[in-house]
């Protein structure tokens, strides 16, 4: 399914409306978890990102009716069951968001039909799932056509499933991977994702992003492509994390991919995500776990 880069307004307050943008750009956003009812939202933000569109992580499954967040036992015993509100695409399109991943290890929190129900929401919402079952995604972006691909690093065989996925050139596509992480908050990356990323990179991908573990991690520019080893929360309401230290990657599809990453304060418990209040310091953060040279400013860095 292709869609296009134009965001229409929705029944949802604050809805965001997006001509195709010259030039075209896209924001990635790491995990959402939506609570009980959609609030809080991503207001503080949009002069950052501008005419871009966002790609998110949609943690766990759209439910009929409210969503939840149940949390049993603790420590190494502790489980976690999400579910996402019925007015959740809605709220990701009202908030300019084009694309969700759908693959990550809450996908199935809701039982068997919980995924198709997800994919089907979204995409009534004009918000274009990928990953897990609802395959890669194309979207129009301005006058680019983006190919969007997501892995759960607890699949099989994920570095085969990225050479078949990108072993052919197609250089009238951007092709983005997204990698979800499942695991301990760590700023450094896993085995499992670095043999990932090396093989995504290698393979031709203009632009990897990771997730999952609910911290952010290094940014990096390899060559052509543009990597972010971890985003962090964006959107979370449940108590089994309190990790409001979070970035946007905002990147051109012009040639080049000129990129900027931008700190940002994660909306937990119901609260809006924002700008973040010591932008220099994740900024220097960034730089001593190992990131690309960055030009910093005073909100943001360029890399």
């Amino acid at each position: 399914m292709t869609v296009t880069g134009a965001v229409l307004p929705t029944a949802c307050t604050g809805a965001w409306t997006h001509a195709d943008p010259e030039p075209a750009a896209i924001w990635f956003g790491g995990d959402v978890h939506v609570g009980a009812t959609a609030r809080g939202g991503l207001t503080d933000i949009r002069a950052m990102v501008g005419h871009a569109v966002g790609v998110v992580n949609l943690e766990g499954p759209i439910a009929d009716g409210e969503g939840y967040a149940r949390v049993t036992g603790a420590g190494l015993d502790e489980k976690v069951d999400l579910a996402n509100p019925a007015e959740s695409g809605r709220f990701l399109a009202a908030n300019g968001v084009l694309a969700a991943s759908v693959a990550n290890n809450h996908a199935h929190d809701g039982g068997d039909r919980s995924e198709p129900r997800t994919i089907r929401e979204l995409r009534r919402a004009d918000v274009e799932p990928f990953g897990g079952d609802a395959g890669h995604a194309r979207v129009k972006v301005g006058h680019f056509l983006v190919a969007l691909y997501a892995h759960d690093l607890g699949e099989d065989d994920v570095v085969g499933q990225i050479r078949r996925e990108l072993g052919a050139p197609d250089p009238s596509t951007v092709r983005v991977e997204t990698f979800h992480v499942t695991g301990p908050p760590s700023y450094l990356p896993t085995a499992a994702l670095v043999a990932a990323v090396d093989e995504a990179a290698h393979d031709g991908a203009d632009i990897v992003v990771a997730h999952g573990t609910h911290v952010i991690g290094p940014i990096e520019r390899r060559g052509q492509t543009v990597i972010a080893w971890g985003l962090g929360n964006l959107l979370f309401d449940c108590t089994c994390t309190d990790k409001d230290e979070a970035v946007i990657l905002r990147v051109s599809l012009e040639s080049g991919h000129p990129a900027e990453i931008i700190p940002v304060r994660a909306g937990l418990g119901g609260a809006p995500a924002s700008l973040a209040t010591d932008p220099a310091g994740i900024l220097d953060l960034l730089e001593a776990i190992g990131s690309s040279p960055l030009r910093k400013g005073p909100k943001f860095a360029t890399f």
